[in-house]
C-alpha cells in the first residue's frame, strides 16, 4: 500500500493546534467540520472544514537504486475554511489572520506544513436549532504541505558487460 508521508488530517490537526494557541485561554474549542450527529461545541469555538486541494506542481521523483525505491514528491495547497463562533468571533478571526500571515505564524508549523495566505474575513452568522442568531466569522486559510509517496522501483543490481544474447531475427 502506498501512503503519503503526511495526510490531510495531519495538516488540519496542525492548524487546529495553531488556533488553540490563542483560543484556549478563553476556553475555546477547535473541531473538524462535517461530522454527523456531533453537536457544535459551546462558544467560543472554531470549526475547520477542508474545502479544496490544489497541486502546486507536477510530481517529481528521486530514485534510490540501492533501496530499489522512488520517492515521489507532490507539493499541494489545501484551503481550509475556519468558522469562528461566539460573541468575539470577528476578533478571533482577525487575530488568526494577523498571526497566520506573520513569520511568527510560520515558525509555529513544521517545515513540511507552511502557511501561505488567508482570505479576508466575512460575517457569517448562524441560525441555531433554537432559531437564534449566533455570531460567526469565516476566513479561508491556505496551507502548503509536501507529501511524499515511496514506491518500489525496479533497477538492475548486477550488470554483465560484453555478454551477447542470441536473438532470433526474422526477415
Amino acid at each position: 500500500m502506498y501512503v503519503a508521508s503526511i495526510a490531510v488530517d495531519e495538516v488540519i490537526e496542525r492548524l487546529r493546534t495553531f488556533i488553540l494557541l490563542f483560543m484556549q485561554a478563553d476556553g475555546g474549542e477547535v473541531v473538524r467540520g462535517q461530522t454527523n450527529r456531533v453537536p457544535m461545541p459551546a462558544d467560543p469555538c472554531c470549526v475547520l472544514t477542508d474545502i479544496l486541494i490544489i497541486d502546486l506542481s507536477v510530481p517529481h521523483a528521486d530514485q534510490d537504486p540501492l533501496l530499489q525505491q522512488a520517492m515521489i514528491y507532490g507539493p499541494a495547497r489545501i484551503d481550509i475554511q475556519c468558522d469562528f463562533y461566539g460573541e468575539q468571533a470577528a476578533e478571533y478571526g482577525k487575530t488568526f489572520k494577523t498571526i497566520f500571515r506573520s513569520s511568527w505564524g510560520c515558525d509555529q508549523f513544521p517545515k513540511n506544513v507552511q502557511p501561505l495566505f488567508t482570505s479576508d474575513g466575512s460575517n457569517t452568522p448562524l441560525v441555531t436549532g433554537e432559531k437564534q442568531y449566533e455570531q460567526g466569522y469565516t476566513i479561508t486559510a491556505s496551507i502548503q504541505y509536501n507529501p511524499t509517496v515511496t514506491v518500489p522501483q525496479d533497477s538492475a543490481t548486477v550488470a554483465t558487460p560484453n555478454k551477447l544474447v542470441p536473438v532470433d531475427v526474422f526477415y
